[in-house]
């Protein structure tokens, strides 16, 4: 299985292309005839310039960084030359072009895709003769009489950060263009960048990062040990957005205190590949140091005095009032070693970064390291893992599993990935035998090793594949899942879980009688008003005054061609407000019903009452009905009010649906579909006033 609905492989044939895509009845990848520009089209919907370009902020700051800079060279009596690194729409060539008086500019785009809007955007908007568009990484370029720069520029304006400021590759874009590309006299825009750190204490980050023992609940404290040595490999990047955290889910450790200083324009030296900076703090607080916050900032002018800051509100001059953006966020990291600490003791934060990554740790000063204990790194994602914590799940699961399995049943099947159910259950039905099922090899051995140092290895089986199940006529009287497949990207698609049961029952390896948890799926779905997330998906029409009215035409067409209608979104990190009650849309029982043989649609449509905010999308979700009274719920984790922003899960993803048109919208109709060939639903909305 792939970790996402689509694996990315394609084939071209003559009437188009073979696209390898995730069929959610099995769980396994096929192939599919898409159009021939479908790899086209994906890479443009995929590219997130929307989301980049509604950033006014960080707009504006970038142009008032060029006007300085461009006045600054024009002062000094020489004739600008700008150099545009990856180029992206043209938009800060633009920018530059419009202020006059400039000699030469460069625009490099490699984005094939991107160049060809680039170059029709910078058209429109009258400044095909003052811009060299040149389709190339900036690594390539040449300079000299006739080729792709005349000369040297003495400006060069850029934005190649992500949410690390140095994944994408900045280190050796900027090293690169300062020796080969620009003038000893440049001028960079942004010419500084600043990164900052937190040490903090959170049992909710501490969920991010290490598998958390499990109460059984007994009375008799027993519990399934982890050890706190199985956690995600700490350079997988969990970036989030930092200001959605309440002040109450993590005590400060530290203040923010900053690690590293990169000289953008390489004035003294090259920006080093590797470095390492050891800063020491008092402590704030006393508490265990289980993750470290990252944000940065950088300066857009040459007299630093034009900032444009990444921080989480509790950090920023702006407050809650800070501008949105999602292409930049903030990023949590995770220490070698969880240390005690008390509130005035003398700490050290060690920062490193190679040339794309960053990592940290922390350690008590004059004081020997401790030695980190050998760690198992989970084959999972942060967000899977904080579910596999989640406690209140799991004392379900517990509860449901002592009401209808234990006691009435000898052997229990485990179906899903990334899970450790069947290991629970073994701790809570002390007299059945557990077989899981589990494809990942790396997990197949995790499980092995948890399931001996819990000593429930005598009772528990653990297989590859369904093909691996050998039942010697005794099928299984019970099967469980905590609904969770790798090929899923919704949390719909977990009804692979029931095409497994049908094929079990078939194949007579589990009883005509099984009990089954969970036993039913509902969809559910709420109208909202998303404060800021539609930007990812909405027109520029205009920006800083330039016509982006092209590239909002291709993107519309590039997402109409290969995105869905639903598409997830972790929301607890993307604030909504609901504009009405939830609505039922379906529910599928998993025990009795077979799976249909054709599509099945439900329609209906949900009243909206007088708001002032406009509807401008849907929220989806599914729960899981493990008895009438025990129910897992992949969406909202508190009553949802309407007029009133929702409170998310934080161990899901929700389905989002984004309506073209925003409006106070009196109504909302649904047509969906459940297309058991496909294992997925169609979903067809419309928003009425």
């Amino acid at each position: 299985m792939v970790g996402n609905g689509m694996a990315g492989v394609t084939q071209q044939l003559d009437t188009g292309i073979l696209v390898e895509k995730i069929n959610h009845s099995s769980g396994k990848s096929e192939w599919k005839i898409m159009p021939a520009d479908y790899d086209y089209s994906r890479e443009l919907a995929r590219a997130s310039f929307a989301d980049m370009l509604h950033d006014s902020e960080r707009n504006r700051l970038y142009r008032v960084g060029l006007q300085a800079a461009i006045k600054k060279v024009k002062a000094r009596g020489d004739k600008v030359r700008v150099l545009d690194i990856g180029t992206g729409t043209g938009l800060l060539s633009m920018m530059a072009a419009a202020e006059g008086g400039i000699e030469s500019i460069v625009a490099c785009e490699e984005f094939r895709p991107m160049a060809e809007c680039a170059s029709k955007i910078i058209e429109v908007n009258g400044f095909k003769d003052d811009i060299k568009l040149v389709r190339k990484r900036s690594t390539e370029l040449t300079v000299g009489p006739g080729c792709d720069m005349e000369q040297r520029a003495n400006i060069l304006v850029t934005e190649v950060f992500d949410t690390e400021l140095i994944g994408e590759g900045a280190i050796g874009t900027y090293n690169h263009a300062n020796q080969e590309l620009l003038t000893q006299d440049r001028i960079v825009v942004p010419g500084r960048a600043r990164m900052f750190a937190q040490v903090v204490s959170s049992d909710l980050a501490s969920n991010w990062n290490r598998l958390r023992d499990i109460d059984l609940s007994n009375g008799d404290g027993k519990k399934i040990k982890f050890g706190g040595r199985y956690s995600i490999d700490n350079l997988v990047l969990h970036d989030i957005q930092l200001s959605q955290m309440n002040l109450s889910e993590f005590t400060p450790l530290s203040e923010p205190i900053q690690v590293f200083d990169f000289d953008l324009a390489c004035k003294k030296s090259p920006i080093p590949c590797h470095d390492q900076t050891k800063k020491e703090f008092t402590a704030v607080n006393a508490g265990t140091a289980t993750a470290v916050f990252m944000w940065w900032d950088c300066y857009t002018d040459p007299e630093e005095t034009v900032l444009l800051s990444c921080a989480p509100f509790w950090d920023h001059k702006e407050g809650q009032e800070q501008s949105w953006r999602d292409h930049w966020m903030q990023a949590v990291y995770f220490p070698n070693t969880e240390i005690k600490i008390n509130k005035g003791e003398k700490i050290e934060l060690t920062s490193n970064h190679d040339e794309y990554s960053l990592w940290f740790d922390v350690n008590k000063i004059n004081q020997d390291c401790i030695k980190p204990r050998e760690m198992c790194h989970l084959p999972m994602s942060r967000t899977r893992l904080f579910e596999v914590n989640n406690v209140e799940s799991n004392n379900k699961y517990i509860q449901a599993l002592r009401e209808k399995i234990c006691d009435k049943v000898k052997n229990i099947l485990c179906l899903g990935d990334q899970t450790i159910l069947g290991l629970l259950a073994a701790g809570v039905c002390t007299n059945a035998q557990i077989t899981i099922v589990q494809e990942n090899r790396i997990m197949r051995d995790i499980l092995h090793q948890i399931s001996e140092e819990n000593d429930l290895k005598e009772r528990v089986t653990i297989v590859g594949d369904l093909d691996d199940l050998v039942t010697d006529g005794n099928p299984y009287e019970a099967v469980i899942s905590d609904v969770f497949f790798n090929g899923s990207v919704l949390s719909w698609h977990n009804l692979v879980f029931w095409y497994h049961v049908n094929q079990l029952k078939q194949d007579g390896r589990i009883s005509d009688n099984c009990i089954t948890l969970p036993g039913c799926m509902s969809v559910w779905m709420v109208p909202v008003h998303y404060q800021h997330l539609w930007k990812i998906r909405a027109p520029l029409h205009n920006i800083e005054g330039f016509d982006m009215t092209h590239f909002d035409h291709i993107i519309d067409k590039a997402s109409t061609t290969c995105d869905e209608n639903v598409e997830p979104q972790p929301l607890w990190e993307y604030p909504c407000t609901a504009l009405a009650q939830p609505t039922k849309l379906l529910t599928l029982s998993l025990t009795d019903t077979p799976v249909p043989e054709h599509p099945i649609t439900y329609t209906g449509a949900i009243e909206i009452g007088p708001s002032q905010l406009d509807l401008n999308g849907l929220a989806l979700w599914t729960t899981w009905d493990l008895t009438p009274e025990l129910i897992i719920n992949t969406g909202p984790c508190s009553e949802i009010k309407t007029g009133e922003q929702i409170t998310w899960c934080k161990g899901h993803k929700q389905g989002v649906h984004f309506f073209k048109e925003h409006k106070a919208a009196s109504r909302v109709k649904y047509n969906v579909t459940f297309q058991p060939q496909e294992g997925d639903f169609k979903f067809e909305f419309s928003n009425t006033d």
